[in-house]
């Protein structure tokens, strides 16, 4: 806020007079300030107008004056004011000369006029300032408060450029406004910035400074749900009523861009409800709700993928913002160390790949599922034992493993006979393991091709790329160290089962 002097000229009371240019009348004015100080300027900030009568220049010279003058000016002092009636009965003439030649605003105070009521009738115009900003503000919030409710993110965006007086651009991941719609460039810079410098996980305000020009970002959104930079750009730092301005429009963004979120939120809480029924075989032919029509292809099949790991809630997020971006509806059901999705049975494996593709590096690693078969609705508690059976055989490097591939592995499918095997895997596999570590050996992996090869000396070392002799050696060493025979067809199929349980574990 700041008073022009052409304001001070026309309050007749104090009866001031402008010794320099008419053109010095534009000055603005930010605070009075009465000195006798020879150098105040160790005092001053800028844009003060400075009042004095003079005591200490009682036997000044030209030289003294334009030194005066010139400190006042270089502390980019506003207007100086002189006192006359005490110490001089009118302004000196080397200080007007001074004041003219340096470009600083000089007037006049009568002996009748108090300091005391020019710095009154400064600070009380500064006050009203303040008060009618204060009301423009409220009016301006009311404003684009109402064209939020008809116009949504554009209206905000255009009510806000219009009232600040700067280009506006609301950047989302999906959404996008700029006014004036000559400033798209903005869009572009915005996104830019945004990228270098955000946080992912609790993005902030950002403000990049120029002398012409000041750039501001205010993320848009709440924990867990950002949705975008509500963004400003004009000529100079931000006003106080700009700033509260551009808050105001950032929570009527918030509130305009969760309604979808929150929307959506309950709509899958009761998704999860519905499918929670659906597996527990609650619902018979004539009574499924019309709303799991959805969950369904056209051909009424749907898909179960049952993912296992550690904290499952993120990674719930992260597929339900993919569904989200797909514009599908999420059936979820989630416990401690598992989560269950319902898929439509058009859905392939790829589609449940290109949904984990999009978690985390860490959360991608931590995760393992399986897929059912397609399957109808009434059929999901059928699909949920196929996915969990399909889970139950990832390993390191499958992580994702389809039922319908399960040919061949149905006892590894089975969790109880699963835990058989790791059981008993648990008595021979780590003595391999210990000792291939120990020794530098590859008997784990040699035993694993010789039983893959179903004993065939010359189809297992091919598979290593050994000869035979090193491979019957090895085979050798195994049988010593698990005291087995393994010429014997029981003893290798028993190994060769627990040995991928304990891989798959």
């Amino acid at each position: 806020m700041t008073v022009p002097i052409s304001w001070l000229l026309r309050q007749k009371h104090l009866s001031l007079t402008l010794l320099t240019d008419r053109g010095d009348a534009t000055a603005e004015i930010t605070f009075a300030q009465a000195t006798e100080l020879t150098d105040p300027t160790p005092w001053l900030s800028g844009g003060e107008l400075v009042l004095t009568t003079g005591l200490a220049f009682a036997t000044a010279g030209a030289a003294d004056y334009t030194e005066y003058v010139g400190k006042l000016a270089r502390a980019k002092v506003s207007a100086l004011g002189f006192g006359t009636g005490l110490s001089h009965e009118s302004v000196p003439t080397e200080l007007v000369i001074a004041a003219r030649e340096l470009g600083l605003p000089l007037l006049e105070v009568p002996f009748t006029t108090p300091f005391a009521a020019v710095t009154r009738a400064v600070m009380t115009r500064l006050s009203q300032q303040e008060y009618e900003s204060v009301l423009r503000a409220a009016e301006v919030q009311t404003r684009i408060t109402r064209v939020a409710l008809r116009g949504g993110v554009s209206a905000i965006v255009r009510e806000l450029a219009t009232a600040t007086k700067t280009s506006v651009a609301f950047v989302g991941d999906r959404t996008t406004a700029v006014h004036p719609a000559t400033q798209k460039a903005l869009i572009a810079e915005v996104r830019e910035v945004a990228k270098s410098t955000r946080d992912q996980g609790a993005p902030a305000s950002i403000s990049q400074s120029t002398p012409d020009r000041t750039l501001t970002l205010s993320p848009v959104g709440v924990t867990d749900s950002w949705h975008g930079y509500l963004a400003m750009a004009g000529p100079g730092p931000l006003g106080n009523i700009d700033r509260v301005l551009l808050g105001h429009a950032v929570s009527l963004l918030t509130l305009e861009l969760e309604k979808p979120v929150r929307l959506r939120s309950e709509r899958t809480r009761l998704n999860s409800m519905a499918l929670g029924l659906l597996l527990d075989g609650r619902f018979s032919e004539g009574d499924i709700p019309a709303y799991l029509d959805e969950a369904g292809d056209t051909d009424g099949l749907i898909r179960i993928v049952h993912l296992r790991g550690p904290g499952l809630g993120p990674i719930l997020r992260e597929l339900d913002s993919a569904l989200a971006r797909a514009g599908r509806p999420l059936f979820a059901q989630s416990g401690d160390d598992n989560l269950t999705i319902l898929l439509r049975g058009g859905d392939t494996a790829d589609t449940a790949r290109s949904l984990l593709a999009q978690l985390s590096a860490h959360d991608a690693k931590t995760v393992r599922a399986g897929i059912s078969t397609a399957q109808r609705l009434l059929d999901a508690p059928r699909a949920l034992i196929q996915a969990r059976a399909a889970a139950n055989l990832t390993t390191t490097t499958s992580r994702l493993v389809e039922f319908e591939a399960l040919t061949g592995s149905t006892i590894l499918a089975s969790e109880p006979a699963r835990e058989a095997l790791i059981a008993m895997a648990a008595d021979t596999i780590p003595v391999l393991t210990e000792h291939d570590a120990a020794n530098g050996t590859a008997l784990t992996a040699s035993l694993r091709a010789y039983l893959e090869a179903n004993g065939q000396w010359e189809s297992a070392a091919a598979e290593l790329g050994v000869h035979r002799h090193t491979l019957r050696g090895r085979v050798a060493r195994v049988e010593e160290l698990l005291h087995c025979d393994l010429g014997q067809a029981r003893v290798r199929a028993e190994l060769l089962l627990s040995l991928l349980a304990w891989e798959g574990r």
